[in-house]
């Protein structure tokens, strides 16, 4: 895995925190108990993560010369496309952002969204938040992500990858 370090506004950190009110508030009725996709009281916190994290890769790939097209950082309804498409000379890429956090041991993939035939993905974009003002990111292919192990996590089944800075996928 190769990592790299950024630097991103840290007005992100309160804009991520007050979008994820938002998110959650809309999507009640499909992170409910008794879903799979209920997160309980962690549902706040797993969306601020997930959010600055796109916040920071939006703001790292639109400060270049790239044309990006974005997915809404808050719906109604979780939407199945990429978070952000990247389109470089003849080539388009169709990224799903993941938040990491600074002390998690692992990169994780949701198994059912990792082979949801519906969800056209090319690329992952890890985020790992370092401090407020501080992130490192690596890029991985969708199909490196089946060579993963494949494990419970805590809400449901996720292919996983120990995080390791000196070794390449």
């Amino acid at each position: 895995m190769i990592w790299k370090e950024l630097k991103y506004p840290k007005c992100f950190v309160q804009l991520a925190d007050e979008l994820a009110t938002l998110r959650t508030m809309h999507s009640k009725h499909i992170y409910k108990k008794g879903t799979e996709k209920y997160r309980g009281e962690k549902e706040h916190k797993i969306s601020m993560l997930g959010i600055l994290a796109e916040l920071i890769a939006r703001h790292y790939l639109d400060n270049g010369d790239n044309e990006i097209k974005v997915a809404p950082l808050v719906e109604e309804n979780p939407i199945v496309e990429a978070d952000i498409i990247l389109y470089g000379v003849g080539e388009k890429y169709l990224i799903d952002v993941k938040g990491v956090k600074k002390s998690a041991e692992y990169l994780r993939v949701n198994y059912s969204a990792q082979n949801n035939p519906n969800k056209k993905i090319t690329h992952y974009m890890f985020v790992q938040i370092i401090s407020r003002t501080k992130a490192k990111y690596c890029w991985l292919s969708k199909d490196k992500i089946n060579s993963w192990e494949i494990a419970d996590s805590t809400y449901t089944k996720v292919y996983r990858k120990k995080i390791n800075e000196k070794a390449n996928i």
